[in-house]
């Protein structure tokens, strides 16, 4: 927590700025610190807010400046900053979080330390003092009494400043201060203390005319603005000059006696910092961060930047050392280590040529040992800031450092440099969205990018934050006027090209990249070129260990080294405990062509069919923890590959969790197999992961309908390109299967019948069997019950023959619950005790819990409710057990109607309500319409007529959606019984007669029922 009055008002909470409001709650705020811990009055405050003329509504709107502060300091965890008392309120903050405490006590330091004539340390103090302003005091609370605190404060800043140099000047430490000095004297005209010290300072380099004329200056200022004389500490100086005293020349004096030489001007401190970039923009956190760690007093502080090449570390080590370049009064020194180039700069190489420049005229000793001592022995009691660029290992950049506290360090480096003991490392990261914008802007003019935002953002997503190449897009666009934005940023959408037009005179990405890539070890080479070819946005460890044909653990070092280099990062850690890692897409790219380029084909398709077939082993693993009840169309011998026994075992742990972590990589490498012809590849892992793709309620992907489209259509086009008719089938029946999922009915059973010819033509019975049993269902769910049973009894006959009981119990279960629907009691009877036995063989618990359930609707629709409710509880029972939430649902909403029918009406209600809230979650438009229709029925058995009527109608909408014909007719004839009970015969009238059609045209058991 950072509180700041010394500047703009301001509250900072973990490096990020907390929003206060306008100029009044900044107001309010500042005057609670400025007294803090102590309670202030409401009238201070308001007088504070508001001056002499407060509204009368002034007590409530100050209340609610105080509510609103409080609810921004919770937002940023910082709850109980401002305490309500009995007359007002109070800041309880502790004094290291204020930066005018802190301040104040840095101040009294320094006091301390120059009455006990430590001058160096009293410098330091009162230097560390000043950095803590940002500005003018209390910036941004308007016009209030307050601005007299802030101009007291601006009069002790002012105090401190003329402390600081009579220090420095005690200290010995004039050659920096003359510039300095000036300024203020021309700042401050009548400040004779100032005024005073520029004229010692100025003698002390040997230019006592330039002292005595600033002397003159200054008494005709004060004659001619306050009427005054100069007062004696000004003219006792300027008669010490006068008669040359030598007593002003001795450090810790201003003033003595006796006649001497003024000594001769010492070299100036080097100022070696080169400019940081004119177009430097955001990393505002950063710089502050930097600043704080750099102004410690009672530290060497050293900061590594960290991060990859063309991030922004050398522009944020230069923009951070320039603003702090005033705390290191003896210079500042600026070193090229080269660590990614092939001839780095050596230790005792850069030690040298530093030694030359910090003792002129002499020679560096000759071991490295020794230029070492003697670098630290003339930097101690120094404040120096040393800038060291582009290191490449801790060993080089250990000798550089200063011994001793008062000196600062900061490093380069597109490596960690975790080696570096005490060193501060920051991760420079890439530009989020609004900074990037800002970098383009910046060189391509801002009229011009706010012309086409979203081709912009275009381009910063496609430079993915980087810096260099959003410099080189300014660049180019400033330099091609005749191009649109729009124009640049489909040239970069072609992955094939970007890197080439990410270019610009001597400023090139790929370069840039190569400089890292050349470093590496041949391993992480190998592996980044091979994890670059699979274009996968993250990746496990598991996967690089089957790109390079290691274990696990050499694996994840050869990553660590890739991270450390700045060439991957770490995303987070997957379902098996192992991290994840990923390649910015400007690295991918160039990995993917150094591949191509590097690699022989061959190589490259066996280890892309060796990662792949790794996660199809994987896949087909995980299918049997996470059970659908689906029939998989077909297995794929021969292509999957085993993985890590380890990686096995903690995905089997949590498949769901596996699976949602690897939804997207999953896609990518289906994508990327159908990309390089690899259609075996790319049809088995796409049908392997329909197979999985939805459990139930839990559906094993965040988004399983855009998931499994990607995967079908990509593997769907390659099967079809490279002429692999059973792959084709295979995808087709998966694209059924998922327009059947979606409530699509007609269009699944487009897919299914194209899919069925296909797998006839190929004599794979098993995909013809399992083909029929979907088409089977399809029809059921739209109430072609003849059409369907005919599909569903070829499928039987066809899994008897394959002897397959889980497979023959689905289409026994199906064809049970269509024979219910039509009333034919005995068959359905026969064929759901049938699939029972067959589940209860194959040990399909999910398959005991459907059959269970349509056994209850069974009994239900016989009128033996008793056998009904206990049927329901039982496959409720299982289902919970299992954690599939959507059957709970149904099996609450039969085991809901079954109590409706026998007349406990509270039970039932709470059973329907918890069914339909979870259909909704999970958005199943099909149960949904389904518990509608039975909370109509509900409502129409408790008399109320209208929620039945508004239930019933909704549910009538949702089926005509879903072209579900008889369940249409159901809720229609439920509606018909609504309007008759209000009196709307005709409307009753005409809702019935349309569900009697419907139900003689689709021969089901309700036409008989109402007397058809």
């Amino acid at each position: 927590m950072e509180l700041r009055l010394l500047g703009p008002v301001e509250v900072w909470s973990g490096g990020r700025q907390v929003p206060l409001g306008g100029a009044k709650p900044r107001a309010l705020l500042a005057a609670l610190l400025l007294d803090a811990r102590r309670v202030v009055t409401v009238e201070r405050l308001m007088t504070a807010i508001w001056q002499d003329d407060p509204p009368p509504t002034a007590r409530g709107v100050l209340q609610t400046y105080v509510a609103s502060l409080r609810r921004a300091f919770a937002a940023a965890d910082l709850p109980g900053i401002i305490v309500s008392h009995r007359v007002g309120y109070a800041a309880d903050v502790p004094p290291e979080a204020l930066d005018k405490d802190v301040f104040e006590r840095f101040v009294d330091q320094g006091r301390q330390a120059a009455r006990g004539g430590d001058h160096g340390e009293a410098a330091t103090c009162f230097r560390t003092a000043l950095a803590l302003w940002r500005g003018p005091a209390l910036a941004g609370i308007g016009d209030t009494f307050l601005r007299a605190e802030a101009a007291r404060l601006e009069e002790l800043r002012l105090t401190v400043v003329e402390a600081r140099i009579a220090a420095d000047l005690a200290a010995g430490r004039d050659e920096g201060l003359i510039d300095e000095l000036t300024r203020l004297v021309t700042a401050h005209p009548v400040r004779e203390r100032l005024r005073r010290d520029l004229m010692v300072a100025l003698y002390r380099a040997g230019r006592q005319s330039d002292a005595l004329a600033v002397y003159l200056q200054g008494r005709q200022v004060l004659i001619e603005e306050l009427g005054i004389e100069p007062g004696p500490e000004l003219r006792q100086a300027h008669a010490s000059i006068l008669q040359s005293d030598a007593a002003l020349l001795d450090a810790g004096s201003a003033r003595g006696a006796g006649p001497a030489q003024p000594r001769q001007a010492k070299a100036p401190p080097p100022r070696q910092l080169p400019s940081p970039p004119p177009d430097f923009t955001a990393r505002e956190a950063e710089i502050a961060e930097l600043r704080d760690r750099l102004t410690r007093p009672d530290a060497m502080p050293v900061c590594v930047i960290f991060g990859p090449g063309g991030v922004g570390k050398s522009a944020l080590a230069l923009r951070a050392a320039h603003e702090i370049a005033h705390l290191y009064p003896d210079g500042q020194l600026y070193v090229e280590l080269r660590g990614t180039t092939e001839a780095p700069a050596t230790p005792q190489e850069i030690l040298g040529r530093l030694l030359r420049e910090l003792e002129p005229g002499t020679s560096p000793p000759g071991t490295l040992e020794e230029c070492a001592a003697r670098y630290r022995t003339l930097l101690a009691d120094r404040r120096k800031l040393v800038v060291l660029e582009d290191a490449a290992i801790e060993r080089q950049v250990r000798p550089l450092l200063p011994g001793a506290p008062g000196c600062g360090v900061i490093v380069t480096s597109r490596n960690r440099l975790a080696g570096l003991a005490g060193a501060d490392v920051l991760d420079l990261g890439l530009l989020p969205d609004h900074d990037a914008l800002r970098l383009l802007e910046q060189g391509a003019g801002r009229d011009r990018i706010a012309a086409d935002p979203d081709a912009a953002l275009r381009i910063v997503r496609q430079c993915g934050g980087l810096p260099l190449a959003l410099r080189i897009c300014g660049a180019r666009l400033a330099s091609r006027r005749q191009w649109t934005v729009a124009r640049l940023a489909d040239r970069l959408a072609d992955e094939q090209r970007r890197l080439d037009e990410l270019a610009v005179g001597d400023q090139e990405v790929r370069a840039g990249i190569a400089l890292s890539y050349d470093l590496l070890p041949p391993q992480a080479r190998t592996a980044l070129r091979r994890l670059g070819l699979l274009g996968l946005p993250y990746f496990p460890v598991w996967v690089a260990a089957a790109a390079l044909e290691t274990g696990l653990d050499e694996a994840e070092e050869v990553l660590d080294h890739l991270v450390d280099s700045s060439l991957a990062s770490v995303v987070d850690t997957d379902a098996t405990g192992r991290t994840r890692y990923r390649l910015h897409d400007l690295i991918r790219l160039f990995a993917r062509e150094r591949a191509h380029a590097e690699e022989p084909e061959p190589d490259r398709t066996a280890m892309v069919r060796q990662v792949l077939g790794g996660w199809l082993w994987l896949v087909e693993q995980l299918s049997s923890a996470v059970p659908t009840g689906a029939i998989p169309m077909r297995a794929s011998p021969g292509l999957a590959m085993p993985v890590q026994e380890e990686v096995a075992r903690m995905a089997l742990a949590d498949p769901h969790g596996w699976f949602r972590g690897e939804e997207e990589a999953l896609i990518v490498a289906v994508e990327l197999a159908a990309a390089l012809d690899l259609d075996d590849i790319a049809v088995g892992l796409a049908a392997a992961l329909s197979s999985v793709a939805f459990e139930g309620s839990q559906y094993v992907f965040d988004n399983p309908f855009a998931a499994w489209h990607r995967t079908h259509e990509a593997a769907l086009a390659v099967a079809r390109r490279t002429d692999n008719a059973l792959g084709e089938a295979t995808l087709l029946a998966g694209l059924g299967h998922l327009y059947y999922e979606r409530d699509h009915y007609a269009e699944s059973r487009e897919y299914l019948g194209q899919a069925l010819s296909l797998f006839r033509s190929a004599q794979d019975v098993r995909g013809e069997a399992g083909t029929l049993a979907a088409l089977g269902a399809a029809c059921r769910e739209q109430g072609y019950l003849p059409e369907s049973l005919h599909f569903l009894g070829r499928a039987s006959r066809l899994w008897t023959d394959l002897a397959d009981p889980a497979a023959l119990a689905h289409v026994k279960r199906l064809a049970g619950s269509v024979h219910l629907e039509r009333g034919d009691y005995p068959a359905a009877w026969g064929e759901l005790n049938t699939a029972l036995s067959l589940y209860q063989e194959a040990g399909s618990r999910r398959g005991d819990g459907l059959t269970l359930r349509s056994l209850s609707l069974y009994h239900r629709a016989r009128g033996e409710l008793a056998r009904a409710e206990e049927l329901s509880e039982q496959a409720l029972a299982i289902f919970r057990d299992l954690g599939d939430r959507l059957m709970e649902a149904y099996c609450m909403r039969s085991l809901a109607k079954t109590r409706l029918r026998l007349g406990r009406f509270d039970a039932a209600r709470r059973g329907m309500e918890d069914a339909l809230a979870t259909v909704r979650a999970l958005n199943d438009r099909w149960g949904e319409a389904c518990t509608l229709r039975a909370l109509g029925e509900l409502d129409l058995a408790e008399g109320r007529l209208y929620q039945a009527k508004s239930h019933l109608t909704e549910s009538l909408a949702l089926w005509e959606t879903l072209r579900a014909a008889l369940f249409r007719a159901r809720t229609l004839r439920d509606l018909s019984q609504v309007h008759k009970a209000l009196g709307d015969d005709d409307a009753a009238e005409t809702a019935l007669a349309e569900a009697m059609e419907i139900f003689r045209l689709h021969e089901a058991r309700e036409y008989q029922e109402l007397g058809g």
